[in-house]
């Protein structure tokens, strides 16, 4: 029987629990197919964006395969789906803990509301996402609208507290003890996680250079972080030739989406995720390039395809290490993770 499944909304929260649970001491698989021999699997649902009724099926569908443990990586921010994927897991008769906790990363649950660095969530930038913009910083108010309403009232899904990592831990524990599904941040199922194991990792490889660095988060933290490169900077429209020669002389490149605060159409951000995913690739294979570093979610799904990684674990807070079937080492970075000098730190002083 497998021995850890977990399922997540989107492709960069996905490898985010890869990385806590190998720096655990579980082998860590990203894959369409788990099965019984994996040690963990993590499986990207890709159901941020879609409605709720698919959401819900999709999980479902996950979460039938035998497993020991599970559990369900929600976005720390709030946004998506992860209130339906929960009454779906409610309705497959599973008693649920939501634990949207991540101290190390600046989130809290206080009396039922999540806070980011301290603002409530839909105050945060996370409440004015161009695709996902929140209505409410209080977890059971989403759950409530999902149809969760009676669960919430009999304790079959229970929203959990926790300011400090000490309440974090105690909470994953109980979730433990109870029976309960986790549904929570990187820090909420890295803590359950560690319940089951905590053996401990090697140290990681380096990182090999030069790094292509592909960002196509709007969020303005990733923004921020970018921008402190010392590096060339293009779009997806550069000329190749500039950007090449920079690679194969060992040179670092970051290829950035343009900024907008606008509502953005599903429509246009899948084909602009197209095009950065196209423009990627087509990069690495010309140049030899072997270190991709991707910001953003909904980029890192589309560069990374059905591809399958193994997670060995994580650089920085919520920063997970990667590496493909053919050798391609691959950094990814939700779009809200880390501090302003966090892509700084990882080029300039590589991983180890």
């Amino acid at each position: 029987m497998l021995e850890l499944l977990i399922t997540a909304d989107d492709r960069t929260g996905a490898l985010e629990t890869g990385g806590a649970c190998a720096d655990l001491g579980f082998d860590v698989r990203l894959t369409t197919t788990p099965d019984a021999y994996n040690d963990c699997a993590v499986v990207d649902l890709d159901s941020r964006h879609c409605d709720a009724d698919e959401a819900a099926r999709r999980i479902g569908d996950a979460h039938r395969l035998d497993a020991r443990f599970r559990c369900h990586k929600m976005d720390s921010g709030l946004r998506g789906n992860w209130a339906h994927e929960v009454a779906a897991l409610v309705a497959m008769g599973r008693r649920v803990g939501v634990l949207a906790s991540f101290p190390d990363a600046g989130r809290r649950c206080d009396h039922g509301t999540v806070y980011i660095r301290d603002v409530p969530a839909a105050e945060s930038p996370f409440g004015r996402d161009p695709r996902n913009r929140l209505l409410s910083s209080r977890p059971a108010d989403y759950l409530s609208a999902a149809g969760c309403q009676s669960a919430l009232a009999d304790g079959r899904v229970a929203v959990l507290d926790a300011n400090t990592n000490d309440e974090l831990n105690a909470a994953a524990a109980r979730c433990r003890d109870q029976g309960r599904t986790l549904v929570g941040t990187t820090g909420g199922v890295g803590a359950y996680v560690g319940t089951l194991r905590s053996r401990g990792r090697g140290d990681l490889p380096r990182l090999p250079r030069p790094v292509l660095v592909v960002c196509g988060s709007l969020h303005p933290l990733s923004r921020t972080q970018v921008a402190k490169l010392d590096c060339l900077t293009v779009g997806p429209d550069a000329e190749s030739e500039g950007v090449l020669a920079a690679l194969r002389r060992g040179e670092d490149v970051l290829l950035a989406t343009e900024m907008t605060t606008a509502t953005i159409a599903d429509a246009v951000a899948e084909s602009m995720a197209s095009t950065v995913a196209a423009t990627t690739w087509d990069w690495i294979a010309s140049s030899g390039a072997p270190t991709l570093v991707v910001l953003g979610g909904d980029t890192a799904a589309a560069i990374l395809g059905d591809r399958m990684l193994r997670v060995l674990g994580s650089v920085d807070t919520a920063v997970p290490f990667c590496r493909t079937d053919d050798g391609l080492t691959v950094v990814t970075k939700g779009g809200g993770i880390g501090k302003e000098e966090t892509l700084v730190r990882l080029l300039d002083h590589e991983a180890g």
